[in-house]
């Protein structure tokens, strides 16, 4: 892990912090009678939804079903963060999973609000300092919602970020991606796009 993906990991707060306990992370995979099992870091298990091993699992409802040759799985920092990637020295993502949402008062807004304290919380700035890049539609798992596009400096380095909150009854995560650069750009938004198309999200299931 580069001095980047340390620095962005080591500094980045999430509201995990303040729920953690309720996530349910996949600690291991095994199969009975054929079928794939998940086990969860609580102690408990069920079968996979998401069976296709071409599929990393983050978490009951939430798969990545992406190249992993493109977005190279990468070690988490700690419990907070539920799966992390590398594209290149320059663009990394990663998942905040958490087992709370709009029934417990979760919502984009309050994501997006909390994502840019937390990020000027980390460059020592006020929100005021921390630019916005600007919200656009987006689209996960046949479900509408959109992106929070902002940027932060940690010790020198511009850092641009992509955060697409996906909100369900009672599951809540953040997908997002973010790379060395002063200035966004389109190829760095059709990139976190293409990073959207990769999930297989259930959060909204329980509700149609």
């Amino acid at each position: 892990m580069n001095r980047l993906s340390a620095l962005f990991l080591g500094t980045m707060l999430t509201l995990g912090g303040a729920s953690g306990s309720l996530a349910q992370a996949i600690v291991g995979v095994a199969f009975v009678d054929g079928k794939r099992v998940d086990l969860y870091d609580n102690g408990t298990w069920d079968f996979s939804e998401q069976g296709d091993l071409t599929c990393q699992k983050i978490a009951a409802k939430l798969s990545f079903c992406g190249n992993p040759l493109k977005w190279k799985p990468a070690r988490v920092p700690n419990a907070e963060v539920s799966a992390a990637f590398s594209m290149d020295d320059r663009n990394y993502g990663m998942v905040v999973y958490e087992a709370v949402g709009a029934k417990e008062g979760m919502s984009p807004a309050l994501l997006q609000s909390v994502a840019l304290e937390y990020a000027a919380e980390a460059a020592g700035v006020s929100v005021s300092h921390i630019p916005v890049y600007g919200i656009e539609p987006s689209e996960v798992s046949g479900h509408a919602t959109e992106t929070l596009y902002y940027g932060a400096s940690f010790e020198g380095m511009n850092i641009i970020y992509a955060n697409t909150p996906i909100v369900g009854d009672h599951d809540t995560a953040q997908l997002i991606t973010y790379t060395l650069a002063e200035q966004i750009d389109d190829a760095f938004k059709a990139r976190h796009m293409a990073f959207l198309d990769d999930f297989k999200a259930n959060f909204w299931e329980d509700s149609e």
